[in-house]
């Protein structure tokens, strides 16, 4: 229990860290208003209705007003030429020597040269 509550915990922490806390009180909100728009209309309508953005909700007009006020334009980073595109990197390819094939004991190495001329059967007349 204690580890579900840490992980449900950090992941709450996550969401309002990157902003998204607000992208879920907007779906929370498109929900709430899907519900109530099909209640009175049929569903397509009340679909189209819900995210044709002409009669927002208390809560859409809460998300909106929040996401403006989060950064201003004046002071959002700026993310020029400083940024390093890694991804971009090439390295050099990784070249190793040829690992010698040597197996102790299973060939003798003073058989592999021959000292003395194959022989050879006489020609045939």
């Amino acid at each position: 229990m204690r580890r579900t509550g840490s992980i449900i915990a950090l992941g709450f922490a996550w969401l309002c860290a990157h902003g998204a806390l607000w992208d879920c009180v907007q779906v929370f909100a498109w929900g709430k208003m899907l519900h109530d728009y099909s209640q009175v209309l049929p569903l397509e309508k009340a679909i189209t209705k819900t995210f044709d953005g002409s009669a927002p909700c208390e809560l859409c007009v809460v998300v909106d007003q929040a996401k403006q006020q989060e950064t201003p334009p004046s002071q959002a980073p700026d993310r020029g030429s400083d940024k390093v595109l890694l991804a971009l990197h090439v390295t050099d390819p990784l070249v190793t020597p040829r690992p010698e094939i040597f197996w102790p004991g299973a060939i003798h190495r003073t058989g592999q040269i021959r000292t003395e001329l194959v022989p050879v059967p006489p020609p045939r007349v």
